[in-house]
């Protein structure tokens, strides 16, 4: 006669003996590390909200550059004087031709243009600029970006030369 069959044991898995045999971390060490952590995120808070505003001014600036330097190429391959305008309500620059009837190129840099920046932020001077075909302009140009302690200038010589600083 054979034994009555005996039941193999099978181990508990690991889960189980952690959470039985009383191992993880107490209250206390889980408060510790969220203090710490919030220490550590109360500091670079600040440093990165100025990052994020130098960004933007970095980013609107190169934008408005090349926006410029659109406008002489545009008024050269036309053989037509473009004119550069500066619409400070609605944070947007223009390349169109001499009445504003064909926009050529548009670039806002408010808050719809995803760069964030307000109307007292930028300032333009002059307002409007003409580019003739020859490549030449009929003044100069000066931008200027500002945010929270960093700026921009964007400076358009009546050459076509532009230079950011």
């Amino acid at each position: 006669m054979l034994p009555p069959r005996t039941r193999d044991r099978v181990p508990s898995p690991p889960w189980r003996r952690v959470l039985s045999g009383g191992g993880g971390f107490s209250l206390v060490e889980i408060l510790v590390a969220l203090t710490l952590v919030g220490i550590a995120a109360a500091m670079a808070i600040p440093r990165a909200s100025k990052v994020i505003n130098q960004t933007k001014v970095q980013r609107a600036a190169q934008a408005l550059q090349v926006e410029v330097q659109q406008a002489f190429a545009i008024a050269g391959r036309n053989r037509a004087p473009v004119s550069i305008r500066w619409n400070a309500a609605t944070t947007q620059l223009r390349v169109t031709d001499l009445t504003g009837n064909i926009v050529y190129r548009r670039l806002g840099i408010g808050t719809g243009g995803g760069y964030g920046l307000t109307s007292s932020e930028v300032t333009v001077a002059p307002t409007s600029l003409t580019v003739f075909p020859n490549g030449l302009a009929a003044d100069t140009l000066v931008i200027s970006l500002a945010r929270t302690g960093y700026s921009r200038r964007i400076w358009v010589s009546r050459s076509g030369i532009v230079k950011a600083q």
